[in-house]
């Protein structure tokens, strides 16, 4: 706690002492800086023995740090690993066990709340909509950025994720460090990543690995941070999960719990840093790919050498649950958690320390496969789903303590079947709207184990990554062999539309109601296919359905506004954007809707006022200004509509409804001078026998040139 002296003076005369305000004491606790760098696995960090990483920022802070050379994560999963290195507990405890469905509950404790009440300021910049506020990991955190409009992104798939550029979550980040640093309290940041995360986007310079080349990106701009903070700042670098990689036959993450996805780096930088450098033996790599032929042919996937380079390396097995206890411990500030303090650790002192422990219970909530866990001490790690698998993964005694590992697998993964919590109908939405199902399948009595049947959700990733002709393909045939499995039938309904095979694509979509009849996306996507067959009954009766399960489904509104547009009934289609609007206010596509209805239907000035609102939102219609240009000529404001249309000639450079209707209300207001550029780009793409056009064309040619005499 910060303390001010006070310094009391008698007078000589007798008189009362003034106390004179002595200035503050500095605050001995450190700034501290977590940094989450989202599915990053620890074999791809140079530090970490990866001969082809490119990570110069986390390998210098190693070499001032200390590397942890068996940090594994409690699950790989975003929401709830992460709630775990922020809560110190398990997810038995702390209640997250997915990413979609689970909300932390307002009485689990999270470290960001404890440094606050002892006088931390605290931040936090998170790039992925996964880890919103909204899920309750905001606690403790005076500023809290996540600038994610969830209502907007209704077309991503199963497995997509939405995020924000790392270079715009660091700024922000940088800002605010910047911005409170003159305040005498000590800083606690969390700013997270989200680069390595699949689709691997392609950065300029890099060549190769894509994977890998994410990483490189993220260490890139994360070395401004690094820079920015001072060498007395605590700075925790780590990630939530690793990432399969084919390994064990799984391409991402969830299912397995394999070292690929559960050892993750973890590199703290003390105060002060350290200096020299670790000798440890250096491991073979352990790597064993089953990529399927002709997929992911740009990942190197050969295995990479265990060879750690840091100040100091700690060969204990640690856990993400061990970070909010760290964070606390080096504040000086009390905290119970089911993870330990690594302070000792970094500070070379050994302590004995108890096994690690991670679960995922998304095959069995999604599949309805058998959960996963896993234990490890020293030298040996089980496995287990439906089968255990115990290996030794150090060379030496195999360790008397596996009974031990089963005894931490049934403490920490409870009998109790995890159930998605009932949101609000708002967040289901969102979350719907995103590609998260929050509905669960009902398990067998004899759960399969999830390494027996990885290879059917790895073609269903596999098939992701091809073209539509040859996704397809792979998609018909694994729906034929798991006919359970949803996601695949949604896939495959999904590529069948976009190769213009539409009744096959609503064919695949009935098949999925008779199994699901009320999967949300099932139902949004059959009602936004039969839309596009121009069927409005079909597409209205669904569209129903899905607001009959959640009628704050920003979805369902827009298709039954939709299906009104396409009936040319503008009342009904104002009345229902209207309605929706009451449920989902920030809705960029019912805001667009209306204002086509307001301007259709006489009210102009209210139809610029949702396209506003639109735009505001984040809407990505193309054609915003195109209609702000008819409102406002509507309005009979010429000028302001002339300026949208002018905008809408740049961002429809292909569409000639802007040069049209622009040339048009200038020459019926006699304004043939402007109207002349419009005409004659008109008139080159070939629109002179359109009636209108021609006569403009003429009456104006005529114009311009008699005043060019």
């Amino acid at each position: 706690m910060r303390i001010v002296g006070v310094l009391f003076l008698g007078l000589a005369c007798g008189s009362d002492p003034e106390p004179i305000p002595m200035p503050p004491e500095e605050d001995p606790r450190p700034d501290i800086l977590l940094v989450t760098i989202d599915t990053l696995r620890a074999d791809r960090v140079g530090a970490y023995g990866d001969p082809h990483a490119a990570t110069p920022a986390l390998d210098a802070l190693a070499r001032e740090g200390v590397l942890f050379r068996e940090a594994h994560a409690v699950t790989p999963l975003t929401l709830p690993s992460h709630a775990s290195m922020l809560t110190g507990m398990y997810p038995k405890n702390h209640g997250l066990r997915d990413n979609g469905g689970f909300a932390l509950a307002e009485h689990v404790p999270t470290a960001a709340e404890a440094l606050s009440a002892e006088g931390y300021q605290t931040a936090a910049f998170v790039g992925a909509f996964v880890l919103d506020g909204a899920w309750g990991l905001d606690r403790g955190f005076a500023t809290y950025r996540d600038p994610f409009h969830p209502q907007e992104v209704a077309r991503v798939g199963a497995f997509g994720e939405v995020e924000l550029p790392s270079a715009e979550v660091v700024n922000a980040a940088v800002a605010w460090w910047r911005s409170v640093g003159k305040d005498p309290k000590p800083r606690f940041a969390w700013v997270h990543v989200y680069d390595p995360h699949t689709p691997w986007n392609h950065h300029p310079g890099w060549e190769g690995d894509p994977y890998r080349g994410e990483i490189a990106y993220a260490d890139k701009v994360l070395s401004r941070l690094f820079d920015t903070v001072d060498d007395q700042t605590l700075i925790i670098v780590t990630s939530d999960h690793g990432e399969g990689l084919w390994e064990g036959g799984e391409r991402e993450h969830g299912v397995l719990l394999g070292p690929a996805v559960t050892r993750v780096p973890l590199i703290i930088r003390p105060p002060g840093g350290l200096s020299g450098e670790a000798t440890v033996a250096s491991r073979p790599g352990r790597q064993a790919h089953r990529r399927p032929k002709g997929v992911d042919t740009t990942l190197q996937l050969e295995p990479v050498p265990d060879a750690p380079r840091a100040a100091r390396v700690v060969e204990t097995p640690v856990s993400g649950v061990d970070i909010a206890p760290t964070i606390t411990g080096w504040a000086d500030v009390a905290y119970t958690a089911d993870g330990q303090s690594l302070k000792p650790l970094v500070e070379g002192v050994e302590t004995d320390h108890a096994p690690v422990y991670a679960e995922t219970f998304f095959p069995l909530l999604h599949f309805g496969w058998s959960p996963m866990a896993m234990a490890q001490d020293a030298t040996v790690r089980r496995e287990e789903g439906a089968r255990i698998t115990v290996v030794q993964w150090v060379d030496g005694t195999v360790s008397p303590k596996v009974d031990l590992l089963a005894e931490v697998v049934e403490q920490w993964q409870g009998d109790a079947l995890p159930e998605p919590a009932a949101l609000d109908a708002e967040t289901t939405a969102a979350l719907e709207a995103l590609g998260y199902v929050t509905t669960t399948v009902t398990p067998p009595e004899d759960p399969p184990d999830p390494r027996d049947r990885i290879e059917s959700l790895s073609a269903l990733h596999a098939a992701e990554t091809l073209p539509p002709s040859a996704r397809m393909a792979r998609l018909l045939d694994l729906v034929e062999r798991e006919p359970d499995m949803v996601d695949a039938a949604i896939s495959l309904s999904l590529v069948q539309a976009e190769l213009g095979q539409v009744d096959a694509a609503r064919a695949t979509t009935r098949r999925v109601l008779q199994r699901w009849p009320d999967h949300p996306t099932a139902l949004f996507n059959a009602a936004a296919m039969a839309l596009d067959a121009s069927d409005g009954n079909e597409a209205l009766l669904l569209a129903r359905r899905l607001l009959a399960l959640n009628d704050q489904d920003a979805r369902g509104w827009r298709i039954v506004v939709a299906v009104h547009a396409l009936q040319g009934d503008v009342d009904s289609m104002r009345d229902a954007a209207r309605e929706g609007l009451a449920v989902a206010a920030d809705d960029p596509n019912l805001h667009y809707l209306l204002a086509l209805a307001e301007t259709q239907g006489g009210d102009p000035d209210q139809g610029i006022v949702h396209l506003e609102a639109a735009r505001r939102h984040g809407s990505e219609a193309p054609d915003l200004d195109l209609w702000l240009g008819v409102a406002h000529e509507r309005a009979g404001r010429i000028d302001e509509a002339t300026v949208h249309y002018q905008t809408a000639t740049r961002t429809m450079p292909h569409d000639a409804r802007p040069w049209a209707m622009a040339g048009w209300m200038l020459y019926k207001a006699d304004r043939c001078e402007e109207a002349w550029p419009f005409l004659v780009n008109l008139l080159k793409r070939g629109a002179g026998k359109d009636p209108k056009v021609a006569e403009a064309s003429s009456r104006c040619r005529d114009a311009v040139q008699a005043k060019g005499r």
